[in-house]
């Protein structure tokens, strides 16, 4: 399958990235809701699409709760993990959970 890529806009740094508790107070509080400057929705591509030469690969999950074993994990550069892959925060799982890494 062939897939139209983005172009290749230089990201702009927000003034409050160094920054979260000003940003936290500038995004949500004064504006009422979080509103980030310069986001740009994409279109997920299949896990399978080859990845161009000069891209990076973000591949994220989260809420996996210790239940890893028979996941299967896309090629990627960068693995964001967003929370929950414990069930009850055990040291044992969070062991498991290096290992799995």
């Amino acid at each position: 399958h062939s897939h139209e890529l983005p172009s290749r806009a230089p990201v702009e740094v927000d003034e409050y990235s160094t920054n979260p508790t000003q940003a936290f107070t500038f995004y949500n509080i004064n504006q009422a809701r979080f509103q980030p400057p310069h986001v740009h929705m994409v279109e997920p591509m299949p896990q399978d699409t080859p990845k161009p030469p000069g891209y990076t690969r973000f591949v994220l999950t989260s809420d996996t709760h210790s239940r890893t074993d028979s996941m299967q994990m896309p090629y990627g550069d960068v693995l964001i993990h967003a929370g929950d892959f414990s069930e009850l925060g055990l040291p044992s799982e969070v062991k498991k959970f290096n290992d799995w890494l």
